[in-house]
């Protein structure tokens, strides 16, 4: 069985660096590439965002012993064949886990563009991550 106060705890920090991503703000793409310091901020936040879904996706594969996965990417499928994800959202949560591994390990090569458009029209994705996760606690706790 899941720990709620574990998962909620970790979903209470996504929203706070969603909030903390929703107060800056940039006229630009250029603008963005400009400002290193909240750049690298903004890049960070989306970091911290995605390990703390891949935290909580990795608690209820283990304490529902679904199947161990190989990569962050296939945690989420799993959820998804495990009925805690709704499977229409599965790939755009594997893809947020894809995009993290980028930031982490090849950051030179982290393209300005993608991390900006994640950052002004991709945000809502971690509120739905939050939402679908926490009417599975609801529903099973």
């Amino acid at each position: 069985m899941p720990d709620k106060a574990i998962v909620e705890k970790k979903l209470a920090r996504i929203q706070e660096y969603l909030r903390e991503l929703r107060q800056t703000s940039f006229e630009n793409l250029k603008d963005y590439q400009n400002d290193v310091v909240r750049k690298r901020f903004v890049e960070r936040n989306i970091e911290l965002c995605i390990e703390a879904m891949v935290d909580i996706c990795r608690h209820l594969i283990s304490s529902l012993d679904l199947q161990e996965p190989e990569t962050y990417a296939d945690c989420f499928r799993i959820l998804a064949r495990g009925s805690v994800i709704p499977e229409d959202k599965q790939d755009i949560f594997a893809a947020m886990a894809r995009f993290r591994n980028r930031l982490i390990h090849l950051y030179h090569d982290v393209d300005d563009a993608i991390t900006y458009d994640i950052y002004r029209n991709r945000l809502s994705d971690f509120d739905d991550f939050a939402e679908v996760i926490s009417a599975y606690l609801n529903r099973n706790n």
